[in-house]
């Protein structure tokens, strides 16, 4: 067993903490719980992490970014024995009594896993940044899973990537496996949907509550019902906003932020040309590439919906304040979770 401490002097640990790892990287800050058990080749814990009581993970590779928090009754291993590679990025939550069960899985930044969920398969697992799943979801990888930025799912809903059950050598004429593609902004709204296997959920799209999706939805598109149908005459998704209507009303989040939050960050909106002299911790602009990076400047780039971190307490206020409804933004260095940049981040 690995002593923690000896590697990390202000790690908080309760009673009967089991690490076993051949190379550990621990930030500062780190909470664990009791009763925790840690088996890996490599093990990364940023800054701040938490985990709770009771959690158990079991990984060739694991990294969990800086404030993320795995709560207490949480699994993170494979379906039988140990996970090859598991990514977990900044600030994201995988909550009380979740199983993560995948040989290699990647989450991104900013995305929220609630209570009671399984993740499950034999398949690689993809979420992207800024994902909203609901309590008791399965989101299931037989075949890859892949899901893009911004992606909400409702609770008790199910992602299959697999349909069989019945006995093939007696005649069932039902199997079915394929991968499953939900693109950056789909919303599969409400409570008890399903997604069928080989299905791509196009950007944009809307999956009204309760239903079964068995084709593909086209981008900004809405669909509904069991089997879902095409709604988009009745709901239209998404519209397009120009720019001078995305500065007004971001004007207006800086605004219910400051008075919701005084003193958290000081925020600059407009061109980067006016920026005044002295700086300020956030600054909110039309186009990333107008602006030279600062150390300890938080750059939001509103057309590319990218931000350039600065991992201050301000940024991820702000930046929580923003996503559940408000606006998403997605890291300039990595726009894009992939187990494949995952391996390389390794």
């Amino acid at each position: 067993m690995t002593d923690l401490a000896s590697l990390a002097p202000d790690l908080r640990s309760g009673p009967n903490l089991r690490v076993a790892a051949g190379r550990i990287r621990v930030g500062q800050g780190v909470t664990i719980g009791a009763n925790v058990d840690i088996r890996a080749g490599n093990l990364v814990l940023g800054d701040g992490v938490r985990i709770g009581d009771d959690v158990v993970i079991d990984a060739e590779d694991i990294s969990i970014g800086w404030g993320t928090t795995i709560e207490s009754r949480c699994r993170i291993a494979a379906m039988a024995g140990r996970a090859e590679l598991v990514r977990i990025g900044e600030q994201s939550l995988l909550a009380h009594d979740s199983k993560l069960l995948v040989p290699r899985a990647a989450i991104g930044d900013y995305t929220t896993i609630h209570n009671h969920c399984l993740l499950n398969g034999y398949a690689p697992m993809v979420l992207g940044h800024n994902n909203w799943i609901g309590q008791n979801c399965i989101l299931n990888s037989e075949a890859p899973l892949t899901i893009g930025n911004h992606v909400g799912i409702g609770a008790y809903s199910c992602v299959y990537t697999h349909g069989y059950f019945g006995d093939l050598l007696e005649g069932s004429q039902v199997w079915n496996v394929g991968p499953v593609t939900i693109e950056d902004d789909a919303w599969i709204l409400g409570s008890y949907n399903v997604v069928s296997p080989g299905v791509t959920i196009g950007a944009k799209a809307l999956v009204l509550t309760g239903s079964t999706v068995t084709k593909n939805v086209p981008a900004n598109h809405t669909v509904g019902g069991s089997p879902a149908r095409d709604m988009t005459e009745r709901i239209v998704p998404y519209v397009d906003v120009p720019m001078e209507r995305k500065l007004e009303v971001m004007r207006g989040y800086v605004d219910e932020f400051r008075k919701a939050r005084p003193g958290v960050a000081e925020l600059y909106l407009g061109a980067a040309g006016t920026m005044p002299d002295t700086r300020p911790l956030i600054a909110i602009v039309p186009e990333l590439d107008d602006v030279t990076p600062i150390e300890g400047l938080t750059i939001i780039d509103l057309r590319g919906r990218r931000y350039v971190r600065s991992r201050t307490a301000g940024e991820a206020a702000f930046l929580r304040f923003l996503r559940s409804f408000r606006a998403r933004f997605v890291p300039a260095d990595q726009p894009r979770v992939t187990i494949a940049a995952a391996g390389e981040a390794a």
